[in-house]
Parts: structure tokens; sequence; C-alpha cells
């Protein structure tokens, strides 16, 4: 019987604000307290983490889906090509 799936998705999470704040891509997307946003654990113990409004995050989100399809291919093709994502 094989192991669990790892996910690849690590430290990755929608959820209400505590409080207002600003949005972490851009300073002038106010999130409200309570409003949902993306939260992105940063790596480390101590690293906290980075919040994000709902349209910067849907943008963020898309672009991460358009990289996982190409890895995807990738895979599938197996033409012997290297396809790699760095941030």
């Amino acid at each position: 019987m094989p192991g669990k799936t790892r996910s690849i998705l690590l430290g990755l999470e929608v959820r209400p604000a505590g409080r207002s704040c600003n949005c972490k891509h851009n300073k002038t997307h106010r999130i409200q307290m309570g409003e949902l946003r993306f939260v992105v654990k940063n790596a480390g113990a101590a690293a906290g983490e980075n919040g994000y409004c709902r349209s910067c995050a849907e943008v963020m989100i898309t672009e991460a889906q358009q990289s996982l399809e190409q890895l995807l291919t990738a895979l599938h093709d197996s033409g012997g090509d290297v396809c790699s994502f760095t941030r």
C-alpha cells in the first residue's frame, strides 16, 4: 500500500482577517477585519506570514495553477526536456 501523498501546497490558507491590514502585494489594497484573505506562511520557525487581498490572491493562484499545469504537461510528455518552476 503506498504512503500518503505529500502536499506541495505548504503553508497556504484562506481565512478571515483578524484585524484590518494592507495587502502584502499592493499596499493600496485594504483588507477589512473579517474579510477573507489569502495567507502564505513564510519558511522558517519564526518567519511569520503574509496576507493578500482577494484580487491579488486570484492573480497569484491563477499564475501558480498555470505553472503547475506546465510541470504536469512536462511529466506526461516525457520528451527529456527540463521544465522548472522558480519564484
